[in-house]
Formats: C-alpha cells, sequence, structure tokens
C-alpha cells in the first residue's frame, strides 16, 4: 500500500486488491478491495474511490477532518495474501501452510518462471502471475 499525505489533510492512497499477483518484494501480505477503504477510512471524508484501471487494486483520495477522531480498527478482516483468505491481526509467512509457502517463496523469487500455472493454481491458489 502506499499513502500519501499532502497538506491540507488529504491522503492519496493505491493499494492492490485480491486478484492480484503476489509479489514479495518488499513485502507482500495484504490486499484491499474498495469495502475495506471504506471500513478503514470512516473516519475521514473519503473525496474519491475507485477500483484501479490497470491492474486490480484501490485508488483512493481521503480528506482528514479537522476534529478527527481515529477509528477501532481491530476488528476488520482483511484478504491475506500469504493464506488465501480474509483474516484479523498479524499474519507472518510462517502462518501459511508448508505447500502455500513454498509456491509464495518460488513465486517471489527468480525461480518463479518454472511453477507452470497450473501446478500454481492446484498447490498455492492464485499467486504467481
Amino acid at each position: 500500500m502506499k499513502v500519501v499525505l499532502r497538506r491540507g489533510g488529504f491522503i492519496y492512497l493505491t493499494t492492490r486488491s485480491k486478484g492480484f499477483p503476489y509479489h514479495a518484494a518488499p513485502h507482500d501480505y495484504w490486499h484491499y478491495e474498495p469495502s475495506d477503504m471504506v471500513r478503514i477510512f470512516r473516519d475521514f471524508e473519503i473525496i474519491r474511490l475507485e477500483t484501479d484501471w490497470e491492474a486490480p487494486g484501490v485508488l483512493l483520495k481521503a480528506k482528514k477532518p479537522v476534529d478527527w477522531r481515529p477509528v477501532d480498527l481491530s476488528g476488520i478482516a482483511l484478504y491475506s495474501v500469504v493464506l488465501g483468505g480474509r483474516v484479523k491481526g498479524l499474519v507472518t509467512l510462517g502462518d501459511a501452510p508448508l505447500v502455500r509457502r513454498l509456491v509464495l517463496y518460488l513465486c517471489g523469487s527468480r525461480l518463479g518462471w518454472l511453477l507452470p500455472g497450473a501446478v500454481v493454481r492446484v498447490l498455492g491458489g492464485r499467486c504467481c502471475s
């Protein structure tokens, strides 16, 4: 996720959504949907929210209110690339089942091209391009 805070309390954010391949560098743990942005930024004024036109992802422009008070985000389940589903809390690559961890490791390495697409879909879900 890339967040840019500009003068005047505006936030510009771009992030990937489910369906975007695992990229490993620098890290790839979470993919966000527009509905996630609505829940996460419910304490902001959302100026613009749309899906990315180039690849599965989200584009957001929001404004921080003058009387801003942070909301509790602990109850939000996000899509974990590592586990292949929505979860709450922190996740590390070590939390993934062994086969998925191996496929994610190979996808993120220079050896990813060795994996045929059918093998990746069967073993690790949709994680490599």
